[in-house]
Formats: C-alpha cells, sequence, structure tokens
C-alpha cells in the first residue's frame, strides 16, 4: 500500500465516529457494516483477541512447536506450506491465525499472535464470531491510544483505504450514469 495514501488515510480517520471525514467532501463509514459489505465476514458475536495459556499450548502442541517464544510470520507460513494442501481444522485454524496476525489485527511484530489463537481454536465457530466489529474496534484501538499521530498502527488500516477507494468508485460510477 503506497505510504502516502495510508498516511492521508489515518490523518483523515476519525475513531470516535468511526469515519473518514474529508473537509467539504463528506464522510465515509469505516463501521462494521462497512466491514461486512467489503469483506464480506461474519459479524455475530464477539471475537476472544486475547492470551489464553492454555490454549497457547495447545496449539503449539498441534503445530509442534517447541519455543517458547512465537513462531515467525515466515516459519508459520512455511509451516502452511509444508501442509501440502491439507484442508482440515488444523490447516484452517493456522490459515486463520495468520489472517489475525497479519491482517485483521497486525502488529509490529513478525511473529504469530497467540492472542489469535482462542478467536481460531474452534474452526466451527468463526463463522459465528464478530470480526466485523473486531476490525472495528482494533481500529479504534489502535487511534486512541496516543498512537494517531505516528506513522505506524498496529489495525487493519487496509479496511480504511478499501473504505475510501470503494466509495470512490461507486461515485464515479454514479456521475458516469447521471452524465
Amino acid at each position: 500500500m503506497p505510504g502516502d495514501l495510508s498516511q492521508w488515510i489515518m490523518r483523515h480517520y476519525d475513531p470516535e465516529m468511526s469515519q473518514i471525514v474529508i473537509s467539504e467532501r463528506g464522510k465515509i463509514p469505516v463501521d462494521a457494516a462497512s466491514v461486512r459489505r467489503i469483506w464480506g465476514l461474519p459479524n455475530r458475536r464477539k471475537v476472544c483477541f486475547d492470551n489464553r495459556p492454555e490454549i497457547t499450548k495447545a496449539m503449539y502442541n498441534i503445530y509442534n512447536i517447541t519455543s517458547k517464544n512465537s513462531p515467525t510470520l515466515t516459519n508459520w507460513c512455511k509451516m502452511i506450506k509444508e501442509m501440502n494442501g491439507s484442508h482440515d481444522d488444523d490447516f484452517v485454524r493456522a490459515w486463520l491465525a495468520l489472517a489475525f496476525s497479519s491482517f485483521l489485527a497486525p502488529s509490529t511484530s513478525l511473529s504469530i499472535s497467540p492472542k489469535s489463537f482462542p478467536a481460531v481454536w474452534d474452526v466451527n465457530v468463526i463463522i459465528e464470531t464478530g470480526i466485523c466489529q473486531f476490525v472495528v474496534d482494533q481500529l479504534k484501538l489502535a487511534f486512541t491510544l496516543g498512537r494517531r499521530n505516528k506513522k505506524v498502527v498496529c489495525c487493519c488500516v487496509f479496511h480504511i483505504v478499501v473504505s475510501a477507494y470503494s466509495l470512490f468508485v461507486a461515485s464515479i460510477n454514479c456521475f458516469s450514469n447521471i452524465n
């Protein structure tokens, strides 16, 4: 993602209103409904995103992780690749943990986040979770913890950018239909 674009978006995002505010142009909602519309993610019950030692231990056992430290994202991806096209619960769980750690709730760490493990533990329940609201909550949290003027935030900035882009495309389509 171009740095200038993400910086511009970050300057115009209002976490209290969950909107991108563009002076004299309007506001773009960045809420659970927009996450659902753009990404098609579920939005039902709260996502459990915290450290649960018993689940971390179970995940480490499933994936044969012997280190005390979390595997790097690179090593986690290698592990997924080595599953050779498997499509069982272990594969889905590993892939979802990667999605949380690198896209939905990224951090500045280059390791998989054990906080994602409770959210992905039961792969049959993931479609019942509130991932849409989770993304919005992560955005609000990142922008309200004194990080607004920093160059890096730990959240799904991709969603803000895609929200702005999708509204821009919709505006162009609407305008071209008028002419």
